[in-house]
């Protein structure tokens, strides 16, 4: 894969990229991103991430540029990756150093390719952390100001951890750092509803069709911590991660501490479906 970017619409080597240093999107963090999969070339569900990317821009008042599906497209043509991610990032624009911005700025839009390595469907537990949830109230927004998740992500770190888990006042477990939680319980899939506490996940929203396909119950309920004993199993889920099971969490074992079958049902119909979408056939 070629070092490149995309820069407000240029194509350009990532050495020779250059964000102004009053681009608000720097100074403020006032600014909204989307991570897209690339698998075979193609890009995933580019459509749901827009979608989502251009709500929210329209929520925090930055108007959303209208060439972001051709640029997306122009750089994997352009670079690849093959198989990888794309992070697209739209800043409010550069202007002077206040909280109020001036009305007529352009939005800054950077586009970064890389070529991580995905983890088969199901194909590693997970160890997980607790912590309590003290990020901001707009969860369901995706903006950079993402300070209270990397201090949650090094808590993870230091406790040798994959991911973390915020935790509500009541008990309740959000989400991770950077995926979505579903729990069985009582054969009853739970997962957080979208009530602002979380982010609406491009797989999350997938794996509720999935799980419907299979006839799986899903109940939109947050899991409780003081429920643990109950579960039968547990999985995270996003755009990096596929989905992958939860077997440890705080040191201790998720139910029997190995991978559950609705889990591993679910991570095979998750791997199609993506297939399906490269126009793939999938074995069946």
């Amino acid at each position: 894969m070629k070092p490149l970017c995309s820069l407000d619409g240029r194509i350009l080597p990532l050495a020779e990229a250059r964000i102004d240093p009053q681009d608000r999107g720097f100074l403020f963090g006032d600014s909204l991103y989307e991570g897209i999969k690339v698998l075979d070339g193609k890009i995933l569900l580019l459509d749901l991430h827009l979608e989502r990317l251009r709500s929210g821009l329209g929520r925090v008042d930055i108007p959303p540029p209208d060439d972001l599906e051709l640029r997306c497209h122009e750089l994997v043509e352009a670079c690849g990756p093959d198989t990888g991610f794309l992070y697209l990032q739209v800043t409010r624009g550069v202007g002077p150093r206040s909280h109020v911005p001036p009305r007529d700025l352009t939005p800054t839009v950077l586009i970064l390719p890389s070529a991580p390595v995905y983890d088969p469907p199901a194909g590693r537990p997970r160890r997980a952390v607790t912590a309590p949830d003290w990020r901001w109230q707009h969860c369901d927004l995706k903006t950079n100001s993402l300070m209270a998740t990397v201090q949650g992500k090094l808590r993870m770190r230091d406790s040798d951890a994959d991911e973390v888990l915020f935790v509500g006042p009541a008990g309740e477990l959000r989400e991770g750092g950077s995926t979505t939680l579903f729990v069985r319980r009582d054969d009853l899939l739970e997962t957080h509803p979208l009530d602002g506490h979380i982010l609406p996940g491009i797989t999350r929203r997938i794996l509720l069709r999935l799980a419907d396909e299979r006839r799986l119950p899903v109940v939109e309920r947050a899991p409780l911590v003081a429920e643990r004993d109950s579960w039968q199993e547990a999985f995270l889920c996003g755009t990096l991660t596929g989905v992958q099971p939860l077997t440890v969490l705080d040191d201790d074992k998720v139910a029997d501490g190995t991978v559950g079958s609705w889990t591993r049902d679910l991570a095979e119909d998750h791997a199609a479906f993506e297939k399906q979408l490269t126009g793939q056939e999938v074995p069946r």
